[in-house]
């Protein structure tokens, strides 16, 4: 389909029976829109499964004849609505499919300048039994229609007609009175969720309509991630991250970023729920289960990314009183001291640096790479997570303070004598005591954002990603433009990488992450190099093939991460830097 971009949204036009898969998500559930006023996913946060087999669908007639699939449409993407315009004889009819935050349900609205006759097709869990104005099938499918219907259940479908407009209610896994209430209540939902997009401040530097749409899909990819269901107050990984539903220390870092001024108090609450996974030693787990239990145990990069998170939020909000919530009995900041002793006495005696133990050890972002011994992504988070605890003792008790300050100027100094190549003119991905991966990791880039690298070195690693790592200019890598490779050259050691990391350029192996493609852009924003190309071609190569939220990751030849990912929200931090950039 051909793409565009109007007022903030990507508008996509072809003809009515394509596809034009748009994920939305509220606070409990997420959806897929088919771009055809149908549904082809439905989630549920906690409940296994996916509760639309093959397909629902919107059929509609007029003057008793169904749409042909060949006529024009323009399908209008942004938030957590989608808007399929179909033009007929009759003048347009549209589709508008939304969620609102807090309901387990999805809206539609069917608008048309005459009457017309439609019908709702369920290909999913058995319904049965029904109703007019409020029609209610089994325990776990509900549908409620603003006009009067039939529900036939030989064709499981309801078949109704309107006047001119017809609003629906479908609900999976939902409590009656909760979906009822929330149907008698559809255009305060509507409107709320107009508002959420209105009250959006698009930066200045999203100069284009390209840019304005890319900024406002990556922002909404951080806030439709938000989950609240029980006591579980935090933001999800991503659509696929549901049952059981789970919020990641790395994952939730980046997502985060863009909302630290417009929402904090929903970035509070995940730094939370965060702590209350963290283990009485200090230790971390790649996630909290929403039941607060660990999920995967024991991560090298967890514990410094809660310590960044907090530390992050703190400088932003100035909101100090958080240092002082208790959890499990520990304020914050005893929860802070936990963390970062333990990485003091887990790190190297000799060395000062965090030191992966174990040749198969995964434990890290690329969790399908074992980058065991010296890790430079990692030791750049411990020397980041050592200033931020630093900044946050400060004022609370001076000597913790400086004992950390100290201890990440060494580390500082530590990862630049051991694990910058002179040579190479980077920082290395890893080195054991008789292996070094010398091949140039984007993750790398932290050593240039967090101030690690001085200027010389900063320039020499950007010359060699630009070089190397964007697509645009690395011809040997064979797959044209798609943006920002995660590594290159491939892991050489045979038994470094696996699963679908074995595979050249997919996953951890070369793909582009959208996390860290804005990362990188973020060092070239402060370098003053060009930043837009980086997540322009990202954004261009993943849109322009029908994948309308930011996805995890990709490349010519893997299939396509999670869409609505949460950390490749990070993509809308980049325009927020530069408009700061711009003021200071």
């Amino acid at each position: 389909m051909k793409v565009s971009f109007r007022e903030g949204k990507t508008v996509a036009e072809g003809k009515y029976f394509e596809k034009a898969s748009y994920d939305m998500a509220s606070d409990s559930a997420s959806v897929v829109a088919d771009g055809c006023g149908g549904l082809s996913s439905y989630r549920v946060a906690n409940v296994s499964g996916d509760f639309i087999r093959t397909f629902l669908s919107l059929d509609i007639r007029v003057n008793g004849e169904p749409l042909s699939p060949y006529l024009p449409k323009r399908v209008e993407m942004i938030g957590r609505t989608q808007k399929v315009t179909v033009d007929t004889a009759m003048g347009d009819i549209s589709v508008t499919t939304f969620l609102s935050a807090p309901v387990n349900g999805v809206f539609i609205r069917i608008e048309a300048g005459s009457p017309f006759d439609f019908s709702v097709n369920y290909r999913g869990e058995e319904a049965n039994g029904a109703r007019r104005a409020h029609f209610i099938k089994g325990k776990r499918f509900m549908l409620s229609s603003s006009v009067p219907g039939d529900w036939v259940k030989e064709n499981a479908a309801f078949y109704a007609t309107a006047e001119g407009k017809a609003d629906i209610l479908i609900s999976f896994a939902a409590k009656r009175g909760e979906h009822v209430a929330a149907f008698s209540s559809f255009d305060e939902h509507y409107a709320a969720t107009l508002r959420e997009i209105e009250e959006v401040s698009i930066p200045a530097s999203a100069e284009s309509e390209e840019e304005k749409a890319l900024y406002l899909s990556a922002y909404f990819t951080a806030l439709e991630n938000y989950k609240k269901v029980g006591a579980f107050s935090a933001f999800a990984a991503g659509v696929k991250y549901m049952d059981p539903l789970r919020t990641y220390f790395r994952d939730s870092y980046f997502t985060v970023l863009p909302l630290l001024r417009s929402r904090p108090d929903l970035v509070r609450e995940e730094i939370l729920t965060l702590a209350r996974g963290i283990g009485k030693d200090g230790s971390c787990p790649s996630a909290v289960k929403c039941d607060f239990s660990a999920f995967w145990g024991d991560h090298y990069d967890s514990p410094s990314f809660f310590v960044m998170e907090l530390f992050d939020y703190v400088k932003t909000t100035e909101d100090d009183a958080i240092l002082h919530e208790k959890v499990g009995g520990r304020t914050l900041l005893d929860i802070v001291q936990s963390v970062v002793d333990r990485l003091i006495e887990k790190s190297d005696k000799k060395t000062g640096l965090l030191f992966k133990e174990g040749k198969y050890n995964k434990r890290d972002w690329a969790d399908e790479v074992n980058r065991n011994g010296y890790v430079t992504f990692v030791n750049l988070l411990f020397f980041r997570a050592l200033v931020g605890a630093s900044y946050l003792f400060d004022g609370e008790d001076d000597l913790i303070s400086t004992r950390y300050a100290l201890r990440a100027g060494f580390v500082k100094n530590v990862i630049n004598a051991r694990l910058f190549d002179e040579d190479k003119g980077y920082y290395v991905n890893y080195k054991t005591k008789d292996f070094t991966e010398d091949n140039l990791s984007v993750d790398t880039v932290f050593a240039i954002l967090f101030g690690v690298a001085d200027e010389a070195r900063a320039e020499s690693v950007l010359d060699r990603m630009e070089r190397l790592l964007e697509c645009k200019n690395n011809a040997e890598q064979g797959g044209g433009d798609y943006g920002v490779m995660c590594v290159y050259p491939p892991y050489k050691a045979p038994r470094a990488a696996c699963h679908k990391s074995a595979r050249l350029y997919d996953y951890h192996n070369g793909a582009n992450w959208c996390y860290l493609t804005a990362m990188y852009a973020c060092a070239k924003l402060l370098c003053g190099r060009d930043w837009r190309s980086p997540i322009l071609s990202t954004f261009r190569y993943y849109v322009t093939r029908g994948q309308y939220t930011p996805v995890e990751y990709f490349s010519p030849c893997c299939e396509w991460g999670s869409a609505l990912q949460g950390w490749s929200a990070a993509l809308a931090l980049v325009y927020q830097c530069a408009d700061k950039q711009k003021t200071e």
